[in-house]
C-alpha cells in the first residue's frame, strides 16, 4: 500500500505542478490543443500517464534485488517504452496530429552532419560518463561510502546474456522511444534539467545507485545536444552508441572479468 501511496502524491503533485505551470507561466505553449476541452483533457492524460509511471518505477526499485529472473518475460522489458509510445499517441492526438517532423523535433535538413554529431556525442559522451562515473566510485570509496561486495542488479548479467537480436532490439528501443519522450518532447516543455532528473529516475529500477550517475551525466550530454542543435536525431544515435557500446562490449567484458560472465 505505501507505494501506490508514493505513486498517487507523486502523480497529484506533478499533475498540479504542470496545471500551474501552463495556466499561470504558459508552459506549454508549444502545444496547439485543438480546444480548451482537450486542453484539459491532456492534463488529466499527463495525470494518468504520471500515475502510471510512477507506480511502476516505485515498485521496480523496491523489487530489484528479488527479482525472479526465470520468470522475467524477454518482452517485459519493454513495457515502459510501450507506455511512452502510447502517451506520446495520446497527446499527438490532443493537439491536432501535428507532423511528427514538428512533434518530435525531427528535422531532415542536412542530416548527414546531424548523424555526424550523433556519433561524435555518443562516443565522447560515453568516454565522459564512464570517467565521471569511476571518479564518483573513487570518492564514495575513500569516504566509505561503497559497501565492500558491491554486485550488479541481477538484470544488467541477465541482459548481457542475451541474443544479439534481443539486445540489439533492446539498443534500438531505448534509442527511438527514449529519446522521443525525454528530449523530444519532454525536454522542449520543462527544459534540460528537469527532465534529466525525471530520465535518471526511470532507470532507478536497476536499484543501483551509482548506475544512476552515469544515467544521469550522459542525459546532460545529450539533452544539451537536444539543447543546441534542436534536432532529435544526434540524440537517437548517440543514445544508440552509448546503449551499444554498454551492452555489447563493457558489461560482458566487466562481467567475464569479474568472473560472473
Amino acid at each position: 500500500m505505501f507505494p501506490l501511496t508514493i505513486a498517487i502524491f507523486l502523480s497529484l503533485a506533478l499533475t498540479g505542478a504542470l496545471i500551474w505551470a501552463n495556466e499561470r507561466r504558459g508552459l506549454l505553449a508549444t502545444d496547439r490543443f485543438i480546444s480548451p476541452g482537450a486542453r484539459w483533457g491532456a492534463y488529466a492524460w499527463a495525470g494518468f500517464f504520471t500515475l502510471v509511471m510512477s507506480a511502476l518505477v516505485v515498485q521496480a526499485s523496491i523489487a530489484s534485488g528479488s527479482v525472479d529472473l526465470a520468470r522475467v518475460s524477454f518482452w517485459s522489458l519493454f513495457t515502459l517504452h510501450l507506455l511512452l509510445l502510447v502517451f506520446l499517441t495520446g497527446w499527438w492526438l490532443l493537439v491536432g496530429r501535428p507532423p511528427l517532423t514538428w512533434f518530435l523535433n525531427l528535422g531532415s535538413h542536412d542530416f548527414a552532419k546531424h548523424a555526424a554529431i550523433g556519433v561524435a556525442v555518443g562516443i565522447g559522451g560515453w568516454m565522459i560518463t564512464i570517467a565521471i562515473a569511476l571518479l564518483a566510485g573513487v570518492i564514495a570509496n575513500a569516504a566509505g561510502l561503497l559497501p565492500d561486495d558491491v554486485q550488479p542488479s541481477p538484470v544488467i548479467p541477465w541482459m548481457a546474456a542475451l541474443p544479439f537480436w534481443k539486445k540489439a532490439l533492446i539498443v534500438f528501443s531505448a534509442m527511438t522511444v527514449e529519446e522521443a519522450f525525454f528530449r523530444g518532447w519532454l525536454q522542449k516543455r520543462v527544459g534540460l534539467i528537469l527532465s534529466t532528473i525525471l530520465f535518471a529516475i526511470s532507470h532507478a529500477g536497476y536499484g543501483q545507485p551509482f548506475l544512476l550517475v552515469g544515467v544521469t551525466v550522459v542525459s546532460l550530454v545529450i539533452g544539451y545536444t537536444f539543447y543546441r542543435t534542436r534536432n532529435l536525431w544526434p540524440c537517437i544515435i548517440a543514445h544508440g552508441i552509448f546503449d551499444a557500446i554498454q551492452l555489447f562490449v563493457i558489461v560482458p567484458l566487466v562481467l567475464q572479468v569479474s568472473g560472473q560472465g
